[in-house]
């Protein structure tokens, strides 16, 4: 019996935040995915192979287990005072950020749901895009400097300043740094977030394997692209399914069309359609919807940081490429795909998939990324995505970019299931003339 698209779109609207995940499987090339998570997702898949930023939205960076001294309010602090901090992203998860500062070495502070990721203009920018090396001011009460009210994308990090955050941390609290506690001496005290790190010792198995000559060139093709990324526009063509008998069919929802624009590494949607009719606001407000953080996949998923293990399997024929084919898989704690649920709770799970590589010029033509060991605590209990790439050329350059994807994900203890197919197409160099005609 076919149902009412009533109940379809009730059922997507269910699911819309299965598939809002910064991680990023896709991402966008240029810094949105490739990092600016994406590259895996701020939406449900993040991130896509061309446009990535080297590493991914915050990659994490295992840290020894170390006190972390409690942090007192300064004296004399005021409610609604703030206090910010400025330095260079370490790590970042879903309950906490690492920053170090000059002034203070390494400061750690407990993320909330409240927490507010905005850029300098005071714009909304999604967690997921921070990358490890990336220039942060974090803003806290000055009652609470444990705790991050509003952290700032200042700029993105260098080369320099990446490959420094990829490393295991031995940074030092500074003697000078007013709220700091020293730890007991009689034994080691739970972690607390917001202080300063003592120096710890990086343990030996922490220690980057020997790369694969394949991925380490893939890696650092990925690295050059980005930084010879321009400004775009592109359509982005999502249509959505839902399925009420755990994906045996699936049912067409809708569709929605919208520029996507590329522009000094940010990524804004415009000229949003649903089902052919103008929509007011973001194209997240229809629902289930997936991000150019398609782009910053890649990227993350090759970035030292993410200490991803490859495994290579053989070798296969990609829209007419010989492809070397590697298994992946990321552990929790490094993951950058965020799985956001309905209610926003947010997690980082670990990863498997397979990443498709042109021997020849290095560059990745295919990826598929899934979600494992998802906890039964949380309201997904899957979560997948696929990310075809093509040659594109905008304006002088040569690109591989994200031309197809398809993201899924079901509620748990339920057979209710949504899905999106991405299609972007008609890349261009962006200019004040730009447009997107939709046909």
């Amino acid at each position: 019996m076919r149902r009412p698209m009533g109940e379809w779109l009730a059922a997507c609207a269910a699911l819309a935040a299965l598939l809002l995940s910064a991680q990023t499987p896709p991402g966008q090339y240029p810094p949105g995915q490739y990092p600016p998570r994406p590259y895996p997702p701020g939406q449900y898949p993040p991130g896509q192979y061309p446009p990535e930023t080297y590493p991914y939205p915050g990659p994490r960076v295992p840290i020894p287990r170390v006190p972390w001294p409690t942090r007192r309010p300064k004296e004399g602090a005021k409610k609604g005072e703030i206090e910010k901090f400025e330095g260079m992203l370490r790590r970042i998860s879903e309950k906490e950020l690492i920053v170090e500062t000059h002034e203070h070495g390494l400061m750690r502070f407990r993320l909330l749901a409240k927490t507010q990721f905005r850029d300098k203009k005071g714009e909304a920018v999604r967690d997921s895009l921070l990358k490890p090396g990336d220039q942060l001011e974090v803003q806290c009460d000055a009652i609470d400097p444990e705790t991050a009210r509003t952290v700032v994308f200042l700029r993105a990090g260098t080369a320099a300043e990446r490959d420094a955050a990829a490393r295991p941390m031995e940074g030092s609290a500074s003697e000078a740094a007013p709220a700091a506690t020293p730890p007991p001496t009689t034994a080691p005290p739970v972690p607390a977030p917001g202080a300063p790190v003592g120096k710890p010792a990086a343990p030996a198995e922490e220690r980057e394997p020997e790369a694969d000559p394949v991925i380490a060139k893939a890696r650092s093709v990925v690295a050059g692209m980005e930084a010879s990324m321009p400004d775009f526009l592109a359509e982005q063509i999502t249509t959505r399914f839902v399925s009420f008998n755990n994906e045996a069919s699936w049912n067409r929802a809708d569709v929605v069309e919208a520029e996507l624009m590329w522009s000094g590494g940010k990524e804004q949607y415009r000229n949003v359609r649903l089902n052919g009719r103008p929509v007011q606001g973001g194209p997240e407000t229809t629902g289930a919807w997936s991000t150019g953080e398609f782009l910053t996949t890649a990227a993350d998923i090759l970035s030292p940081a993410t200490r991803a293990s490859f495994v290579r399997l053989g070798r296969e024929t990609v829209s007419g490429r010989t492809a070397a084919v590697y298994e992946f898989s990321i552990r929790s704690e490094n993951s950058h795909w965020v799985l956001v649920s309905p209610e926003g709770e947010r997690l980082r799970p670990a990863q498997k998939g397979q990443i498709w590589i042109d021997e020849e010029t290095h560059r990745v033509l295919k990826i598929e990324q899934r979600a494992v060991s998802i906890p039964a605590s949380f309201p997904q209990d899957k979560a997948e995505c696929t990310v075809d790439f093509g040659p594109v050329t905008i304006g002088a350059a040569s690109l591989l970019m994200p031309v197809r994807a398809e993201t899924r994900g079901c509620i748990r203890g339920t057979v209710q299931c949504s899905k999106n197919e991405i299609v972007w197409r008609n890349y261009r160099k962006f200019g004040a003339e730009s447009t997107v005609i939709f046909k």
